[in-house]
Protein backbone atom coordinates (compact mmCIF):
# COMPACT_ATOMS: atom_id res chain seq x y z
CA UNK A 1 0.00 0.00 0.00
CA UNK A 2 2.86 2.22 0.82
CA UNK A 3 4.71 2.07 -2.64
CA UNK A 4 1.02 2.30 -4.27
CA UNK A 5 0.93 5.69 -2.39
CA UNK A 6 4.14 6.83 -3.22
CA UNK A 7 3.18 6.15 -7.04
CA UNK A 8 0.54 8.46 -7.04
CA UNK A 9 1.77 11.27 -5.31
CA UNK A 10 4.67 11.04 -7.79
CA UNK A 11 1.68 11.32 -10.63
CA UNK A 12 0.57 14.52 -9.71
CA UNK A 13 3.97 16.20 -9.18
CA UNK A 14 3.73 18.99 -11.91
CA UNK A 15 6.41 18.72 -14.61
CA UNK A 16 9.22 21.15 -13.85
CA UNK A 17 11.50 20.47 -16.79
CA UNK A 18 8.46 21.73 -19.45
CA UNK A 19 7.87 24.79 -17.77
CA UNK A 20 11.76 25.70 -17.49
CA UNK A 21 12.01 25.13 -21.23
CA UNK A 22 8.83 27.16 -21.88
CA UNK A 23 10.03 30.01 -20.11
CA UNK A 24 13.29 29.52 -21.43
CA UNK A 25 11.96 29.86 -25.08
CA UNK A 26 9.71 33.03 -24.18
CA UNK A 27 12.45 34.62 -23.21
CA UNK A 28 14.71 34.07 -26.24
CA UNK A 29 11.66 35.33 -28.19
CA UNK A 30 11.63 38.70 -26.30
CA UNK A 31 14.87 39.43 -25.72
CA UNK A 32 15.96 40.29 -29.56
CA UNK A 33 12.31 42.67 -29.41
CA UNK A 34 13.94 44.06 -25.73
CA UNK A 35 17.52 45.02 -26.97
CA UNK A 36 15.58 46.40 -30.52
CA UNK A 37 13.55 48.70 -28.06
CA UNK A 38 16.64 50.02 -25.77
CA UNK A 39 18.54 50.62 -28.73
CA UNK A 40 16.28 52.71 -30.42
CA UNK A 41 14.98 54.85 -27.45
CA UNK A 42 18.83 55.45 -27.07
CA UNK A 43 20.17 59.14 -26.46
CA UNK A 44 23.79 60.02 -28.62
CA UNK A 45 25.64 62.44 -29.49
CA UNK A 46 26.57 62.64 -32.91
CA UNK A 47 28.36 65.12 -35.58
CA UNK A 48 27.59 66.39 -38.88
CA UNK A 49 29.67 65.73 -41.14
CA UNK A 50 31.97 62.92 -39.07
CA UNK A 51 34.28 63.53 -41.27
CA UNK A 52 35.77 66.42 -42.66
CA UNK A 53 38.77 67.26 -45.70
CA UNK A 54 40.12 70.95 -45.83
CA UNK A 55 43.30 72.09 -48.14
CA UNK A 56 45.51 74.35 -46.72
CA UNK A 57 48.80 76.66 -47.82
CA UNK A 58 51.23 77.02 -45.03
CA UNK A 59 50.48 80.04 -42.75
CA UNK A 60 46.70 80.05 -43.58
CA UNK A 61 43.92 79.78 -41.59
CA UNK A 62 40.71 77.66 -42.32
CA UNK A 63 36.77 77.45 -40.13
CA UNK A 64 35.41 74.63 -40.80
CA UNK A 65 31.76 74.63 -39.11
CA UNK A 66 29.97 71.08 -37.79
CA UNK A 67 26.61 70.69 -36.29
CA UNK A 68 26.41 68.66 -32.54
CA UNK A 69 23.08 66.74 -31.82
CA UNK A 70 21.71 65.22 -29.10
CA UNK A 71 18.73 62.75 -30.37
CA UNK A 72 16.79 59.48 -29.27
CA UNK A 73 16.12 61.03 -25.71
CA UNK A 74 13.81 59.10 -23.51
CA UNK A 75 14.13 60.86 -20.19
CA UNK A 76 12.06 63.83 -19.49
CA UNK A 77 13.48 67.15 -20.18
CA UNK A 78 16.38 65.48 -21.61
CA UNK A 79 19.75 67.80 -21.63
CA UNK A 80 23.25 66.68 -21.88
CA UNK A 81 26.57 68.73 -21.32
CA UNK A 82 29.08 68.03 -24.07
CA UNK A 83 32.51 68.32 -23.79
CA UNK A 84 34.34 68.07 -27.49
CA UNK A 85 38.41 67.82 -27.01
CA UNK A 86 40.94 65.87 -29.46
CA UNK A 87 42.13 62.89 -28.91
CA UNK A 88 46.06 62.10 -28.69
CA UNK A 89 48.16 59.98 -31.33
CA UNK A 90 46.90 61.61 -34.28
CA UNK A 91 49.05 63.36 -36.87
CA UNK A 92 47.82 67.00 -36.50
CA UNK A 93 49.21 69.05 -34.01
CA UNK A 94 46.70 70.45 -31.23
CA UNK A 95 47.84 73.77 -31.80
CA UNK A 96 47.08 74.01 -34.99
CA UNK A 97 43.43 74.00 -33.88
CA UNK A 98 40.78 75.15 -31.31
CA UNK A 99 39.90 72.02 -30.44
CA UNK A 100 38.24 72.79 -26.60
CA UNK A 101 34.80 73.41 -26.67
CA UNK A 102 31.44 72.64 -23.73
CA UNK A 103 28.18 72.76 -24.87
CA UNK A 104 24.65 71.98 -23.49
CA UNK A 105 22.14 70.14 -25.35
CA UNK A 106 18.27 69.54 -24.26
CA UNK A 107 15.47 68.14 -25.53
CA UNK A 108 14.27 71.92 -26.70
CA UNK A 109 17.42 73.15 -28.18
CA UNK A 110 19.18 69.72 -29.29
CA UNK A 111 21.32 71.10 -31.93
CA UNK A 112 24.15 73.49 -32.09
CA UNK A 113 26.84 74.63 -34.26
CA UNK A 114 30.66 74.79 -33.78
CA UNK A 115 33.53 76.41 -35.73
CA UNK A 116 36.94 74.43 -35.55
CA UNK A 117 39.35 76.64 -36.72
CA UNK A 118 42.72 75.14 -38.16
CA UNK A 119 45.67 77.89 -38.35
CA UNK A 120 48.15 75.93 -40.58
CA UNK A 121 51.90 77.46 -39.36
CA UNK A 122 54.14 79.41 -42.08
CA UNK A 123 56.85 76.55 -41.72
CA UNK A 124 54.42 73.31 -41.59
CA UNK A 125 55.68 70.65 -44.35
CA UNK A 126 53.86 69.91 -47.72
CA UNK A 127 51.83 66.71 -46.78
CA UNK A 128 48.35 65.18 -45.04
CA UNK A 129 47.40 65.51 -41.71
CA UNK A 130 44.66 63.92 -39.21
CA UNK A 131 42.44 65.31 -36.32
CA UNK A 132 40.39 63.69 -33.94
CA UNK A 133 37.78 64.92 -31.71
CA UNK A 134 36.11 63.30 -29.43
CA UNK A 135 32.94 64.17 -28.33
CA UNK A 136 31.75 62.70 -24.28
CA UNK A 137 28.77 63.72 -22.58
CA UNK A 138 29.90 65.20 -18.62
CA UNK A 139 26.48 65.25 -17.26
CA UNK A 140 22.97 63.90 -18.44
CA UNK A 141 19.92 62.42 -17.19
CA UNK A 142 20.16 60.07 -19.77
CA UNK A 143 21.50 56.64 -19.34
CA UNK A 144 24.95 55.67 -21.17
CA UNK A 145 25.03 58.13 -23.51
CA UNK A 146 27.99 57.47 -25.96
CA UNK A 147 30.86 59.39 -27.13
CA UNK A 148 31.04 60.40 -30.65
CA UNK A 149 33.82 61.02 -32.98
CA UNK A 150 34.44 63.97 -35.94
CA UNK A 151 37.82 63.03 -38.51
CA UNK A 152 39.32 66.52 -39.54
CA UNK A 153 41.77 65.52 -42.50
CA UNK A 154 43.96 68.77 -43.33
CA UNK A 155 46.25 68.78 -46.60
CA UNK A 156 48.83 71.06 -46.75
CA UNK A 157 49.48 72.23 -50.32
CA UNK A 158 52.41 73.86 -51.63
CA UNK A 159 52.17 77.85 -50.68
CA UNK A 160 50.69 79.95 -53.51
CA UNK A 161 53.04 82.58 -55.07
CA UNK A 162 51.49 85.20 -56.92
CA UNK A 163 53.74 86.38 -59.84
CA UNK A 164 51.73 88.24 -61.97
CA UNK A 165 51.51 91.93 -61.47
CA UNK A 166 47.82 94.03 -62.29
CA UNK A 167 47.09 94.33 -66.31
CA UNK A 168 45.05 97.04 -67.74
CA UNK A 169 43.17 97.15 -70.97
CA UNK A 170 40.27 99.21 -72.62
CA UNK A 171 41.10 102.52 -71.38
CA UNK A 172 39.11 105.17 -72.83
CA UNK A 173 38.85 108.85 -72.61
CA UNK A 174 35.66 110.97 -73.11
CA UNK A 175 37.35 113.47 -74.38
CA UNK A 176 40.96 113.76 -76.45
CA UNK A 177 40.99 117.29 -76.88
CA UNK A 178 39.62 120.54 -74.92
CA UNK A 179 38.86 123.69 -76.25
CA UNK A 180 40.57 126.60 -74.24
CA UNK A 181 37.60 128.00 -71.88
CA UNK A 182 39.66 130.73 -70.15
CA UNK A 183 41.00 129.05 -67.46
CA UNK A 184 38.07 126.99 -67.21
CA UNK A 185 38.15 123.57 -64.82
CA UNK A 186 36.81 121.17 -66.78
CA UNK A 187 36.31 116.98 -65.71
CA UNK A 188 37.42 114.34 -68.22
CA UNK A 189 36.11 111.21 -67.80
CA UNK A 190 38.50 107.86 -68.43
CA UNK A 191 37.39 104.46 -67.70
CA UNK A 192 38.67 101.00 -68.53
CA UNK A 193 39.43 97.16 -67.10
CA UNK A 194 42.24 96.09 -64.82
CA UNK A 195 42.78 92.39 -63.73
CA UNK A 196 44.31 90.41 -61.10
CA UNK A 197 45.07 86.40 -61.61
CA UNK A 198 43.14 84.06 -60.07
CA UNK A 199 44.90 84.35 -56.01
CA UNK A 200 46.55 87.45 -56.61
CA UNK A 201 44.25 90.34 -54.47
CA UNK A 202 44.78 93.71 -55.84
CA UNK A 203 45.26 95.62 -52.71
CA UNK A 204 46.15 99.15 -54.13
CA UNK A 205 44.68 101.50 -57.38
CA UNK A 206 45.76 104.94 -58.40
CA UNK A 207 46.17 107.21 -61.27
CA UNK A 208 48.44 109.79 -61.94
CA UNK A 209 48.31 112.98 -63.95
CA UNK A 210 50.96 114.77 -65.22
CA UNK A 211 50.74 118.84 -66.34
CA UNK A 212 53.06 119.63 -69.31
CA UNK A 213 53.20 123.16 -67.71
CA UNK A 214 53.34 121.31 -63.98
CA UNK A 215 50.88 123.40 -62.68
CA UNK A 216 48.39 120.46 -61.80
CA UNK A 217 50.93 117.33 -61.52
CA UNK A 218 49.32 115.01 -59.20
CA UNK A 219 51.60 112.12 -58.19
CA UNK A 220 48.92 109.50 -56.37
CA UNK A 221 45.07 109.34 -56.21
CA UNK A 222 43.40 106.91 -55.60
CA UNK A 223 41.16 105.04 -57.67
CA UNK A 224 38.36 102.92 -57.06
CA UNK A 225 38.13 99.31 -58.90
CA UNK A 226 34.48 97.42 -59.40
CA UNK A 227 34.48 93.85 -58.23
CA UNK A 228 34.52 92.77 -61.97
CA UNK A 229 37.81 94.86 -62.41
CA UNK A 230 35.90 98.04 -64.04
CA UNK A 231 36.65 101.65 -62.96
CA UNK A 232 35.46 104.96 -64.30
CA UNK A 233 36.88 108.63 -62.83
CA UNK A 234 36.39 112.02 -64.00
CA UNK A 235 39.95 113.96 -63.53
CA UNK A 236 39.95 117.57 -63.34
CA UNK A 237 42.00 119.44 -65.77
CA UNK A 238 42.05 123.38 -66.88
CA UNK A 239 41.17 124.24 -70.37
CA UNK A 240 43.52 127.34 -70.85
CA UNK A 241 47.34 127.25 -72.16
CA UNK A 242 49.79 129.43 -72.75
CA UNK A 243 49.69 131.93 -75.66
CA UNK A 244 52.88 130.80 -77.54
CA UNK A 245 52.49 127.14 -77.04
CA UNK A 246 51.18 126.17 -80.82
CA UNK A 247 50.57 122.55 -80.19
CA UNK A 248 48.42 123.41 -77.34
CA UNK A 249 48.57 122.43 -73.71
CA UNK A 250 49.49 118.30 -72.61
CA UNK A 251 47.93 116.53 -70.13
CA UNK A 252 49.06 112.55 -69.74
CA UNK A 253 46.85 110.14 -67.77
CA UNK A 254 48.55 106.60 -66.41
CA UNK A 255 47.01 104.10 -64.28
CA UNK A 256 48.71 101.86 -62.00
CA UNK A 257 47.48 98.56 -59.74
CA UNK A 258 49.25 96.79 -57.14
CA UNK A 259 49.00 92.96 -56.17
CA UNK A 260 51.33 90.35 -54.32
CA UNK A 261 53.50 90.49 -57.42
CA UNK A 262 54.19 94.35 -57.58
CA UNK A 263 52.36 97.21 -59.67
CA UNK A 264 51.27 97.00 -63.42
CA UNK A 265 50.83 100.48 -65.27
CA UNK A 266 48.77 101.43 -68.15
CA UNK A 267 49.37 102.95 -71.60
CA UNK A 268 49.37 106.65 -70.99
CA UNK A 269 46.32 108.65 -72.33
CA UNK A 270 46.43 112.09 -72.91
CA UNK A 271 44.44 115.06 -73.45
CA UNK A 272 45.45 118.53 -75.17
CA UNK A 273 43.72 121.71 -75.30
CA UNK A 274 44.08 122.86 -78.44
CA UNK A 275 45.71 126.47 -79.40
CA UNK A 276 42.88 129.09 -79.37
CA UNK A 277 44.24 130.14 -83.35
CA UNK A 278 40.47 131.32 -84.67
CA UNK A 279 41.55 132.27 -88.11
CA UNK A 280 43.87 129.10 -88.69
CA UNK A 281 40.48 126.76 -87.82
CA UNK A 282 38.31 129.27 -89.57
CA UNK A 283 40.57 128.53 -92.83
CA UNK A 284 40.21 124.91 -92.24
CA UNK A 285 36.52 124.86 -91.72
CA UNK A 286 36.14 126.34 -95.27
CA UNK A 287 38.61 123.87 -96.40
CA UNK A 288 36.67 121.43 -95.79
CA UNK A 289 33.83 122.22 -96.88
CA UNK A 290 35.49 123.36 -100.52
CA UNK A 291 36.77 119.73 -100.31
CA UNK A 292 33.73 117.90 -99.71
CA UNK A 293 31.95 120.20 -102.36
CA UNK A 294 34.25 119.17 -104.73
CA UNK A 295 34.34 115.46 -103.82
CA UNK A 296 30.30 115.62 -103.99
CA UNK A 297 30.61 117.52 -107.98
CA UNK A 298 32.84 115.02 -109.46
CA UNK A 299 31.13 111.88 -108.09
CA UNK A 300 27.81 113.25 -109.35
CA UNK A 301 30.38 114.02 -112.77
CA UNK A 302 31.36 110.52 -113.00
CA UNK A 303 28.33 108.79 -112.29
CA UNK A 304 26.71 111.01 -115.37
Amino acid sequence: MKTTGVSQASMKKPDTSRAFWKMSLLLLLLLPLSLMATEAGAAKISFEPNELTATVAPGEVVTVPVTVSLTGTTAPSSYAIVNISSVEGETLESEWINNQFDLYLDSTDNTTQVAFQVKVPAVAKVGNYKSMCRAVVRMTNEIDVPPADLVINIEVSEPFACNQAPEFKDISSAEETINVRNNKEVAIGLSGTVSSPAGCDISEAWYQLTDEYGELDQEKVDLGINHNGTFSVAIPMVASRKGGDKDGRLYTVKFFAKNEAGIGESLETTIVVLHDDYKKMEHDSKRERHDSKKESHESKKRDS
